[in-house]
């Protein structure tokens, strides 16, 4: 639903003069950003454990399946 004149205008009057569709941008990178670097972080201490021989084969295996899942679901959803 896009917003009329008067809501874009009381927007633009309340953030700064910032545009909706700049904000907008601006949060969704940030989002992806995060999770890009979460899922690194996650798949980096996962393969730790791994070498060390802490951890099973297939525990590297869901973590990085999850991992994938969650960036595509997040980049499906919100960048759509």
């Amino acid at each position: 639903m896009a917003m009329t004149a008067a809501q874009e205008a009381a927007f633009k009057a309340g953030s700064g003069n910032v545009e909706p569709n700049l904000l907008h941008l601006l949060c969704l990178g940030l989002l992806i950003g995060f999770l890009f670097f979460w899922a690194a972080w996650a798949i980096v201490d996962v393969y730790s454990g791994w070498s060390n021989q802490r951890l099973k084969e297939g525990a590297m295996g869901k973590a990085v399946v999850r991992s994938v899942l969650l960036l595509v679901v997040s980049i499906w959803m919100f960048c759509s």
